[in-house]
């Protein structure tokens, strides 16, 4: 179990870094499904294997639907950003990192003391990466594939203090709820775009 548990604390650190420097949708897509893997994996280690499955099934719901929706408006264009933004988000991924591991034990004795070290490292960065992600971008997808991570992070610390069906089922709602935004959201340019192109041909 310690095995899975440090695995899954090592697929957070890996989606999280790839989901913040990358701006291709598939790469962040298929980096939120095997975070939604990894949470599931260091929620398991508080709660019951079944509740833990709700997580991971509602987590690849919104992710597919987000991705969908990405391919049908064929989201396929090249990144054109310069490596020095690349470089400058993994740096920034890699000081939340470093602030991560020196907060976590000392949060853990003082706050949480009752809760895994894993546990509150994998929660805390999912936290702290979905927060950076949010100010480095301004692409709807993105902001929601960080909200989502945001949830997860607060979803995994959670499991650890308390077993709670009511939140868990309110949880499974705004997950949903923000994944039918991000489709909406990703939905709305398209539409509006079509009649601006027709009246340029024109």
């Amino acid at each position: 179990m310690q095995a899975l548990s440090t695995l899954a604390f090592v697929l957070i650190v890996i989606t999280s870094m790839i989901i913040l420097i990358f701006r291709d949708w598939r790469v962040n897509a298929g980096a939120l499904a095997v975070q939604y893997l990894a949470a599931f994996l260091l929620v398991n280690l508080s709660w019951p294997i079944g509740m833990a499955a709700v997580k991971l099934i509602v987590g690849w719901m919104a992710t597919t639907a987000i991705a969908l929706t990405c391919l049908r408006q064929m989201r396929t264009e090249p990144s054109t950003e310069p490596p020095s933004s690349l470089f400058f988000r993994g740096i920034a991924g890699l000081l939340v990192i470093l602030v991560i591991f020196v907060l976590a034990p000392r949060l853990q004795s003082a706050v949480f003391p009752r809760v895994d070290l894993l546990i509150i490292q994998g929660g805390l960065m999912l936290l702290g990466m979905s927060l950076m992600q949010l100010g480095t971008n301004a692409e709807p997808y993105l902001t929601i594939i960080s909200l989502l991570s945001f949830l997860s992070g607060f979803e995994v610390i959670h499991a650890g203090l308390e077993r709670s069906t009511l939140l868990t089922g309110l949880l499974v709602i705004v997950n949903l709820s923000l994944a039918s935004v991000g489709v909406f959201l990703l939905g709305t340019p398209s539409e509006e775009g079509e009649p601006l192109d027709e009246e340029e041909t024109q």
